[in-house]
């Protein structure tokens, strides 16, 4: 099924060289970069800027070719300068390609150098790339302020400035900046000095700039910062503001680490101070490689389009992913903190310090920064065990995703740097991320370790391909004896990463002998479509009943060739009364089907009072595994639901989240239907002990509260019981937010409790009027604290007033309203997956959609994830119908997102699937289930509860084998 990526691949090369990429016959080797900013929404954000390039010519050539969007060049002053440099005669822009061509009058020499002088101007304006403007008030003094930032990523530095911007292009800067002297300017490296002269002079004489500026120079200063080490141009970034910092403590890392915020919150950064400077010294330890920089930024900006930014030595964040308070925050705000921080940190090794060539590999980037986020916030907070969770988490999002016909390979052909964008998806992070993991795993900690540090210092202040990583985890191998079967490490990671998709693997037990046979194929969420053309090695961690508690054994392997045409047979040590569980520790992204015998063994486990012998990521596999093979009509769902009962005992959130995820999926085809109501009452049966057990909104409080598992079984169990209408729960809720409104000074006292929060806000905006809306809009506006407004920024799309949705949509395109254009995807997503939402969402979507798609003017990723979200609600063939005849209509607002359309498209085409094929019956076993639990509760109660527990699992069992 793969061939036809190669071939694309392969045609795609001359067409990508010639129209897309640079030549390649000049190389920029030092920028040196010059601004003057204006600060002032009076002058319109003016500024001034000369960039002068050193240049290698590797190739002799009449032209040079680089980026520039989004200013204006002053041409006729456009000079090159070296050795009998030539005279440029031409200058011409293409916008389609942001192409800057200089035709010149004689060819510049291979091996020779020059400096390319361009001077530039423009305005800046509010933004989410390039070179924007961003605005926030000050709490206290109610003024509006305004900061210069800069988002570079992935094609945005020649937004910037004149540049050659493609990540193979590494070249050192040095970066100047002027601005007003209320201000400060920082940088990619340290400040090295300061001056009251116009560094601009030679080419933007001071005249020149205070005619645009009205202001004097004796107001300005230039900051000029010290030769930085060399990089890509998407990791350039400086900003001016007049934020606050707090310096971390010594001793923590030998890099100076500031962390800079917004005056009236910088009491915020308590926690990001103390987090990255131990996370840098881990990182530093786990690869070997010491972090190369001085000092290490990280700013908090009110305007962010992603979680953060990895610019090297100055980090950039949303607000919300590094300010932290403890009495405002919730425990996982502090989670997601951590979290971004690693990621972060990490890329300063995986990214910065060696960067994917093109962005084909973007995934060389992101997963590895994703996997050691996980590494990271283990080793800082070890009691929240996140390489666990985050790896559960991950391999879980890569299985639903890359279940669909239209997922990606994890090194994907790119034929247009536009489509860059739409890469920066679970594949590239999650799966990049798992696939990782499972190399850990399978090399072993020592050698992956060893081989990481000899890529890093091999490929640094350089450009790699996975093949070069391959190499050295290779070698590495190689000096320990080499993997099982003789097979290379690049012969089992081509079969994860130029192939979409991953193997469900089909076992079938001999209970005569121990011996078992496996096929593989992908699996595929329409599983009509599955194809056997593709094939994988599959690392093989089998667990036997028998073996529980014994060291396991070492990783087996099935090869691409096996299980394909001919079954593989497999020796395992369980007897024919005993199960057989694949990937319990979810070592690789693959699913298992077992012959009805052995899931009924593994069944009788999980609902016996044994079920922790399985161990828990063991799991969370079998109940993802059983539930996607239902869906595909591979298990009977008798079977998933059966399994799924045994989750009123569980005490571990990570099964009990996956299974009730799970069961989500069934909640989205259900949830407009009349027979929801079926769906409610079989989950209140799951997890009401649960529910009251936990905590949560059960008792108005958090029980356990230092213990991050129990605080997110107690978040999740109150969101889904009060969803559920499980008694009691919104009641509670209702009473704890009418409790708030009736607080003196509410912006300083909420009874509410942190975690439970957002469950409670959405519950009472949900069921209360307006007065409950308008009551969290006024407390959204008074809040200094980002994760405590993100709370209310969901929840104020929870009301069910189709005017109140209405209005909340058109803020969410609207400049200078309520919702930051940061937030403006969130609201709109919000509402889109929220039952009255749904249809007030979608109407906007198709009415509104040009002044949507001009509201999200460099966001085009999240236009595609906002539709993505609409069309994963259908569930009948008219609406699908009229989206396709919609957008078929208004195709050109989606030139930058049509993978994540095609992928939404798809996913509607699986829920449509679904209720044509399964609806009824799952309905009928949803009743079955809870009929049955209730005629036990009943026998329970009337005979005092005198059946013994192994009667009731007896019981379970015979309803199996009927």
């Amino acid at each position: 099924m793969q061939w036809w990526w190669s071939l694309w691949s392969l045609a795609l090369v001359s067409q990508l060289s010639a129209e897309y990429l640079l030549p390649g016959d000049i190389a920029p080797l030092h920028y040196d970069i010059k601004y003057t900013f204006d600060v002032d929404p009076n002058t319109n954000f003016s500024f001034y800027g000369i960039a002068d390039i050193l240049l290698k010519v590797k190739k002799n050539t009449a032209k040079i070719v680089l980026h520039a969007q989004d200013f204006q060049v002053s041409e006729e002053r456009i000079t090159l300068t070296g050795d009998a440099a030539p005279l440029v005669q031409d200058v011409k822009l293409n916008d389609t390609y942001n192409l800057l061509t200089l035709r010149l009058d004689k060819e510049l020499i291979e091996g020779t150098n020059y400096t390319l002088t361009i001077p530039f101007y423009g305005n800046l304006k509010p933004g989410l790339d390039g070179v924007y403007i961003s605005t926030y008030v000050h709490k206290k003094t109610s003024n509006k302020e305004y900061l210069i930032t800069t988002q570079f990523e992935a094609i945005s530095a020649r937004k910037g400035f004149p540049c050659f911007d493609e990540p193979i292009y590494k070249a050192t800067f040095r970066i100047t900046i002027g601005h007003h002297k209320d201000y400060t300017a920082v940088s990619n490296m340290p400040l090295e000095s300061s001056s009251t002269d116009n560094a601009l002079e030679s080419l933007w004489s001071w005249p020149t700039i205070a005619a645009t500026f009205k202001k004097q120079k004796s107001s300005f200063v230039w900051d000029r910062f010290a030769n930085s080490v060399p990089m890509s141009t998407y990791l350039v970034a400086f900003v001016v503001s007049t934020f606050g910092h707090v310096t971390s403590a010594p001793g923590l890392s030998d890099t100076t680490f500031r962390i800079w915020a917004r005056s009236d919150a910088i009491d915020q950064t308590a926690y990001a101070a103390s987090l990255g400077p131990k996370v840098l010294t881990y990182f530093e330890k786990f690869f070997n490689v010491s972090f190369p920089l001085p000092k290490q930024d990280m700013f908090a900006i009110p305007d962010f389009s992603a979680g953060a930014m990895e610019n090297w030595g100055l980090i950039t964040y949303r607000e919300t992913a590094l300010l932290y308070d403890k009495t405002e925050s919730s425990f996982t705000n502090k989670e997601r903190v951590a979290e971004v921080i690693a990621h972060e940190l990490a890329h300063q090794w995986f990214g910065n310090l060696v960067t994917m060539k093109w962005w084909s590999d973007l995934w060389l980037n992101e997963g590895f920064a994703t996997f050691a986020a996980s590494l990271g916030v283990a080793a800082t907070e070890p009691a929240w065990r996140a390489d666990r969770a985050y790896a559960v988490d991950n391999l879980l999002s890569v299985l639903s995703l890359d279940a669909l016909a239209s997922s990606h390979p994890i090194s994907v052909p790119l034929d247009d740097p536009k489509k860059i964008s739409q890469i920066f998806d679970d594949i590239s992070y999650r799966k990049g991320s798992t696939v990782i993991r499972m190399m850990s795993m399978f090399l072993g900690q020592d050698v992956f370790r060893q081989a990481l540090t000899n890529y890093l210092n091999k490929y640094s202040y350089s450009n790699a391909e996975q093949d070069d990583l391959w190499a050295e985890l290779t070698a590495v191998s190689k000096q320990h004896g080499g993997l099982t079967r003789d097979v290379t490490v690049k012969q089992v990671m081509d079969t994860w990463t130029k192939q979409t998709g991953y193997p469900l693997l089909t076992v079938k037990r001999e209970y005569g002998d121990k011996t078992l046979t496996i096929s593989q194929k992908r699996y595929l969420a329409l599983d009509a479509r599955s194809s056997s053309a593709v094939s994988w090695w599959v690392p093989l961690s089998v667990l036997c009943e028998n073996e529980v508690g014994r060291t396991p054994e070492k990783v087996q392997w099935l090869a691409d060739n096996e299980g394909v045409t001919s079954l593989h047979r497999f020796e395992h040590g369980a007897n024919s009364d005993e199960w057989v569980l694949f990937n319990y520790d979810m070592i690789a992204p693959y699913r298992v089907n077992y012959d009805q015998r052995n899931w009924r063994l593994l069944a009788g486990a999980l609902t016996s009072s044994r079920y922790t012998k399985v161990p828990v990521l063991g799991r969370v596999q079998l109940l993802s595994d059983a539930f996607a093979l239902a869906w595909t009509n591979q298990l009977d769902y008798g079977i998933a639901l059966e399994l799924a009962s045994y989750l009123q005992r569980e005490n571990d959130y990570l099964p009990l989240s996956t299974g009730l995820a799970a069961l989500s999926k069934i909640e989205n085809a259900l949830i407009r239907t009349p027979d929801y109501g079926a769906f409610q009452k079989f989950i209140r049966r799951l997890i009401g002990e649960t529910y009251h057990r936990a905590g949560g909104l059960a008792t108005k409080k958090i029980l356990n509260g230092e213990n991050l598992d129990s605080v997110k079984m107690q978040v999740m169990t109150s969101g889904w019981a009060c969803r559920m209408k499980v008694p009691g729960c919104e009641e509670n809720a209702i009473e704890l937010f009418q409790k708030w409104m009736e607080t003196e000074n509410p912006d300083e006292n909420n009874p509410i409790p942190l975690d439970l929060r957002r469950t409670v806000y959405c519950v009472a905006i949900a069921r209360g009027a307006v007065a409950q809306w308008r009551f969290a809009l006024a407390r959204r506006r008074a809040s200094n604290v980002a994760g405590a407004a993100s709370a209310l920024l969901g929840a104020l799309a929870c009301s069910r007033d189709v005017w109140i949705l209405s209005q909340y949509l058109e803020w969410a395109i609207t400049d200078g309203s309520e919702v930051r254009r940061q937030d403006s995807a969130t609201v709109i997503a919000s509402i889109t997956r929220s039952t009255v939402g749904y249809y007030v969402a979608r109407d906007f979507i198709y009415t509104r959609i040009e002044d949507i798609y001009k509201a999200f003017d460099g966001q085009a990723r999240r236009l595609g994830s906002i539709v993505k979200i609409l069309l994963n609600q259908f569930t009948t063939q008219k609406e699908l119908d009229e989206f396709l005849k919609w957008f078929e209509e208004n195709k050109k607002y989606f030139d930058e997102s049509l993978l994540a359309i095609e992928q939404g498209i798809e996913r509607a085409r699986v829920n449509i699937n679904w209720i044509e094929k399964n609806k009824k019956v799952v309905v009928e076993k949803l009743r079955e289930h809870t009929a049955f639990d209730e005629k036990l509760r009943i026998v329970y109660t009337s005979k005092g509860a005198t059946i013994r527990p192994f009667l009731k699992i007896l019981i379970i069992l015979c309803l199996f084998y009927l």
